[in-house]
């Protein structure tokens, strides 16, 4: 153990070149010594699907996603000849040190074809921000490594990938980092009224429901969502002719085939609540999911995808 520390020896230090203006690093990630931060980007809430295990048949195996602020960096070395393998040990090292747990690691043709160069295409996570730049070499030996751990008491998720860059970068780092938030609920929606919805109907035929929230990566409807769901029921208490379909709707972040499928459960959630807890007859309600197939607004932007992310009633024949 002793021989493994001094080859380990290229430690996390301090700040050794001068980094992209507006950059940092995040708290419990330290970088490497004679890194630098290349590119930097920062939203302060996303979702990220983190990859969880290798490329199979050109489908990630696992994915594990997560909510909450998101810091994307890239770090670049002063010295070209930094090994890839040596930079990922130490940032394995320093993780576990402070209290992180590994949920994936690997590296080369175990993470997918072409020594990891198909894993690296298989998502938007590494290419996400100004990291368009930050590809792998073409040919020869890059070097790949990938690392996901999280650490739970902190809520903090990280993942690093480390390789030989083209463009003459030489060995760059991309790491993801995601903390647990929670985020201010209704801050652009009051509830809607079961008047506005009765009119959203008239008017439109459907309505969206935006103040219906449920637990992240999950069909479990939140605490909050009650006075929505009370309006529901009382709007369909007064119109005893009123059927509806429920249509669950998701932003463009992540897999089609997930976000459809959580659309699906989510809405079939809505229509559960309202028959066994408001008493809303089934014969009166119906569940879809319409995915990311339908938005209202941009997905480019956090605002955007925030009102993507909704519940929408749809006015049903008699």
């Amino acid at each position: 153990m002793a021989t493994l520390a001094i080859v380990l020896l290229f430690t996390i230090s301090a700040h050794a070149a001068e980094d992209v203006a507006g950059s940092g690093d995040h708290p419990l990630v330290e970088r490497v010594a004679g890194s630098y931060i290349g590119t930097f980007d920062r939203t302060d809430y996303d979702e990220v699907r983190f990859p969880a295990g290798p490329l199979v048949d050109d489908e990630l195996e696992a994915v594990e996603v997560r909510e909450g602020e998101h810091l994307v960096l890239s770090y670049y070395f002063e010295d070209d000849d930094t090994s890839p393998l040596r930079i990922f040990r130490n940032y394995e090292q320093a993780l576990a040190a402070a209290g992180f747990e590994t949920l994936y690691s690997d590296g080369g043709d175990d993470l997918g074809w072409r020594q990891g160069r198909g894993f690296i295409g298989a998502t938007d996570l590494f290419s996400r921000g100004d990291r368009r730049c930050c590809r792998p070499l073409t040919s020869g030996d890059i070097g790949m490594r990938y690392l996901l751990a999280e650490h739970v008491a902190e809520g903090v998720t990280v993942s690093v990938l480390t390789f030989e860059a083209a463009f003459n970068l030489g060995p760059v780092a991309l790491v993801d980092v995601v903390t647990a938030e929670e985020m201010e609920v209704g801050m652009d929606h009051a509830p809607i009224s079961a008047d506005e919805m009765q009119a959203g109907l008239v008017a439109d035929g459907r309505v969206a429901v935006q103040n219906i929230l449920f637990a992240f990566d999950s069909d479990e409807i939140l605490p909050e969502s009650a006075e929505s769901l009370t309006a529901i029921a009382e709007l369909m208490n007064e119109q005893t002719d009123l059927n509806l379909l429920v249509v669950g709707h998701t932003d463009y972040v992540g897999d089609f085939d997930y976000n459809l499928r959580l659309s699906m459960e989510r809405a079939s959630s809505v229509v559960d609540h309202l028959a066994d807890k408001h008493g809303i007859s089934r014969d009166r309600l119906r569940s879809a999911g319409a995915g990311m197939m339908s938005p209202i607004t941009t997905n480019t932007t956090e605002e955007g995808q925030a009102l993507n992310r909704r519940v929408e009633l749809v006015q049903m024949p008699e």
